[in-house]
């Protein structure tokens, strides 16, 4: 007897490190929905848990945006309309790749998980009170 099943093609990838980004997640939006800008992402290989996302909840969207457009809008972080973060890590294998992700808007993020600067920046937003960042 052979062997039955519905899988056609397997592909193992690993990355990264096992450490936590979320301490706690309270409150996501209801859905998810799906990467618009993937090619932003296709040389980095992954959009990490933690990305600062501007979520169209209407046409179930967000856009992940990269460190260097957070530091781009340093003096005005709010033009780029961060609404929430991701919850997990989504792999990139290509600009074909088609991607959902879940947005959260209110729990305790590791700032260890992010670049300083970034930080700093975010930190700024204030339309996400409930966004705590933990040491």
């Amino acid at each position: 007897m052979g062997t039955m099943g519905n899988t056609f093609d397997v592909n193992t990838v690993k990355y990264g490190h096992a450490r936590k980004v979320w301490r706690e997640i309270r409150h996501r939006y209801p859905g998810g929905g799906m990467v618009s800008n993937i090619s932003d992402w296709v040389a980095v290989g992954k959009i990490p848990a933690g990305t600062a996302v501007k979520f169209d909840l209407s046409g179930k969207t967000f856009t992940a945006y990269t460190d260097a457009q957070i530091k781009a809008a340093e003096s005005d972080i709010t033009t780029l309309g961060i609404n929430g973060y991701l919850q997990e890590d989504i792999l990139v294998a290509s600009g074909n790749t088609k991607a959902s992700g879940t947005v959260v808007y209110a729990g305790e993020i590791y700032q260890y998980m992010f670049d300083e600067e970034v930080v700093a920046i975010l930190q700024k937003i204030t339309t996400l009170p409930q966004i705590v960042w933990v040491q």
